[in-house]
């Protein structure tokens, strides 16, 4: 089986940016998911550009921050305010489907000219569950040609469907009870058992800092995770379990 190894959340503050390089450079991530809009874009940048070995996707947001959009071309996103109107109320609202593909479009575009390549898209907060927004995922990743994270085995199917490359299997929930190693590891162990080809393992990871609480209810659970993803036996069991580490890139090769 291969083995997707993605940290979430790449970008939201300096502090998680640097915890994600090092359980890129220290640990078993692989891939990274770059959020486009927080206080951690510009040093996620920077570091993808030093040479981090890892697949960057981008980790499309409409639910915190400041758009990429003028908030006159999105109105069915933003407050008054300008900024993303939240995800409650995204998820119970109606968003504008081709608001969604317009900032969709603008986030992506904003790490290709930073001279990023872009492996694969995912959503922050798992917006793409909303029927509206994975529609409108769906015509931006058939027209840029990305693979896209599949949550269940119904967006898998859809996904599949309509041509776009996904895993075979998900885990988002590995630390649901708690961040351990016999979790992760349990985690891994499922994806085996169901026969995936091709599996991500979802994973936050990183440092905390001043700017991360007013932003995240997630803050040491994240430095728990990159104690675990950079644990030198986790990279030794992985091999011995037959599992080899890879990114988006090889979906688009299977």
């Amino acid at each position: 089986m291969l083995l997707i190894v993605n940290a979430d959340d790449f970008g939201y503050t300096p502090a998680v940016s640097r915890g994600i390089v090092r359980a890129v450079r220290e640990g078993v991530v692989t891939s990274v998911s770059l959020l486009v809009n927080m206080p951690g874009t510009q040093a996620a940048l920077a570091a993808v550009r030093s040479g981090i070995p890892a697949g960057v996707g981008v980790h499309l947001c409409l639910t915190r921050g400041r758009p990429l959009s003028e908030p006159r071309y999105i109105p069915s996103l933003v407050s008054s305010n300008g900024e993303f109107a939240g995800r409650d109320r995204l998820l119970q609202g109606s968003p504008n489907a081709g608001e969604v593909e317009r900032e969709f479009y603008a986030q992506v575009a904003y790490v290709q000219s930073a001279g990023v390549h872009v492996t694969h898209l995912d959503t922050h907060h798992h917006i793409h569950r909303h029927p509206v927004i994975l529609s409108a995922l769906i015509r931006v990743a058939r027209a840029l040609k990305l693979p896209v994270r599949s949550l269940d085995e119904q967006m898998r199917g859809l996904l599949t469907q309509k041509g776009i490359r996904t895993p075979d299997y998900f885990c988002g929930e590995w630390f649901a009870e708690g961040v351990s190693l016999a979790n992760f590891k349990a985690c891994v162990k499922k994806g085996l058992e169901r026969g995936a080809r091709v599996m991500e393992l979802m994973t936050h990871p990183g440092e905390v800092d001043d700017e991360l609480a007013p932003r995240s209810g997630y803050t040491v659970e994240r430095e728990k995770e990159l104690a675990i993803l950079c644990d030198p036996g986790l990279r030794q069991w992985l091999a011995e379990t037959g599992v080899r580490l890879g990114t988006y890139a090889d979906v688009t090769r299977t």
